[in-house]
């Protein structure tokens, strides 16, 4: 099962990449750019060779969380930058509060999501249903049609907000 969910999981966030990089590959690596570390920081912890401990990967995953929002200019920023922030802060949740804690001859210890062991995981959980709620809820209002032309912004707007709730939805279950 621990296998579906992280294929899942790891679709899931290489769906949700792909609407801010098709907007550009340099002109939206604010955008991409975090959400790709949170994509290489899910597969080294739960199918990956563990190349960095856990801790590390949410420590670059806090420090990257804000870069979506922080990096674009003001006129540009909308609901989809606070989403892309809010699901990376949600992924460094998850991960911190679900880390295994390493045996005492451990050099390193690979994060595999063997429970809810750690600080808090049920306000990483609740965090991670909130962000599932919020993402729905973009993509319900990106579905509509914005101002006098009748056209959605953004049409991959829906997929991307959806994916992330697909994604998080994969990790609380990985967690359980």
């Amino acid at each position: 099962m621990h296998t579906i969910l992280s294929i899942v999981m790891l679709a899931c966030c290489a769906l949700g990449i792909w609407s801010p990089l098709r907007e550009g590959l340099v002109r939206n690596l604010s955008q991409w750019g975090p959400m790709a570390l949170m994509l290489v920081a899910m597969a080294d912890t739960t199918v990956g060779p563990g190349i960095f401990p856990g801790v590390v990967w949410g420590l670059i995953l806090l420090l990257t969380s804000p870069l979506p929002l922080v990096l674009l200019p003001k006129d540009r920023r909308g609901g989809m930058e606070v989403h892309r922030s809010m699901s990376i802060l949600t992924m460094f949740a998850i991960l911190v509060t679900t880390l295994s804690p390493g045996s005492s001859g451990a050099i390193h210890q690979a994060h595999a999501h063997s429970g809810l062991g750690g600080v808090n995981p049920v306000l990483a959980v609740a965090l991670a249903i909130a962000v599932i709620a919020y993402s729905i809820m973009v993509a319900a209002r990106s579905v509509r049609p914005s101002g006098r032309t009748g056209h959605r912004r953004h049409a991959f707007e829906p997929v991307e907000a959806l994916s992330s709730a697909g994604a998080l939805g994969a990790m609380i279950l990985m967690a359980l």
